[in-house]
């Protein structure tokens, strides 16, 4: 993988040595974010998951923005493997891959003492739970880069992946600075070249430079479009999943949703009925599932929302204010 987050793409050699997981470097028409980076810990790359089967069928994913950690991530990682979501998932007999956003990390690699401005303002739950530990204590696979800092505590968020299959080629890159510092993570499932997903998290509102002037949602597009070139570009064949809080207020008559579309990626079809996926005050359709697949090794995606509570009542969903989506994904007969 391209670590530095350069060009785009990336190249499927078994003769190739994988390299380290890695931040990317941020744009140098943006000095200030490497005040961003400096504020962050280093990235996390975890290899504790059992390789996939060989004849991977489906598998299962859960996206969810994690609420800079508050969400019950493992209490609903209990739920599923005891079969409380039956009509969702199986149990854990399907290998099972969370693309989070807002996950929480608190290690000696985030600095003391952080400088002013450049972070994501000073959002820490009481008892948050650190990404790691729960990779650790549950045996998956992780890859965490962060995108900002919490105010001046010690400790960041950025977006993760999870696997309880092991991951393999895996890379991170920039988005063009709008508001904050944003991070996308992407990794293949190891011992199956080409079958990729992504954790993405957009800024919520915001211009860029290049489009000071324009349409609603004009920095949030341009991010969109930056994730479409890197992962899904013509040229590429390979398949890809997403999983994302796309802060789409119009959902996906969204222009940065429309931008995706147009890229070739399709938004996964939907089990049952919902028009939110964020609980709050407003309640907005802001996260997504989609999916490409040029070589059709993804027959499809069907994606349902998890509530906590019948009638989807409660102040937040497992402690998040963005409700879980897991899609159930079916492998075809692509080319390997």
């Amino acid at each position: 993988m391209d670590g530095e987050g350069q060009g785009r793409g990336w190249r499927h050699d078994a003769r190739l040595t994988r390299p380290a997981f890695a931040s990317p470097v941020d744009e140098l028409q943006h000095p200030e974010l490497e005040l961003w980076r400096a504020n962050v810990g280093a990235p996390v790359e975890l290899d504790l998951a059992p390789p996939a089967p060989q004849d991977l069928t489906a598998f299962d994913v859960l996206s969810w923005n994690l609420a800079v950690g508050a969400a019950r991530l493992v209490e609903l990682l209990e739920r599923l493997d005891a079969g409380d979501f039956a009509a969702a998932r199986d149990g854990p007999a399907r290998p099972l891959i969370i693309l989070a956003q807002e996950a929480y990390r608190a290690d000696e690699s985030v600095p003391q003492n952080g400088r002013v401005r450049f972070h994501g303002g000073a959002l820490h739950p009481d008892q948050p739970r650190d990404i790691v530990e729960i990779a650790r204590e549950r045996r998956l696979s992780l890859r965490y880069a962060p995108s900002m800092r919490n105010g001046s505590h010690a400790s960041d968020r950025g977006n993760a992946i999870l696997s309880t299959v092991a991951l393999g080629m895996s890379h991170a890159f920039l988005l063009p600075y709008i508001r904050q510092r944003r991070v996308v993570v992407a990794a293949e499932i190891a011992g199956h070249p080409g079958l990729a997903l992504a954790s993405v998290h957009l800024d919520v509102g915001g211009q860029h430079e290049r489009r000071r002037i324009g349409r609603f949602g004009a920095g949030r597009t341009l991010q969109a479009e930056a994730v479409a070139k890197k992962l899904a570009h013509p040229a590429d064949a390979h398949s890809l999943l997403i999983g994302a809080d796309l802060n789409t207020v119009l959902g996906v008559r969204d222009p940065a949703m429309r931008a995706l579309i147009s890229a070739g990626l399709h938004p996964a079809a939907r089990a049952g009925r919902w028009r939110h996926t964020f609980h709050g005050p407003l309640r907005l359709p802001l996260d997504h599932v989609l999916f490409r697949s040029p070589d059709r090794r993804i027959r499809s995606v069907r994606v349902v929302r998890l509530d906590e509570q019948p009638g989807d009542r409660g102040k937040r969903v497992f402690g998040s204010d963005h409700h879980p989506l897991l899609a159930r994904v079916e492998l075809g007969n692509g080319a390997p």
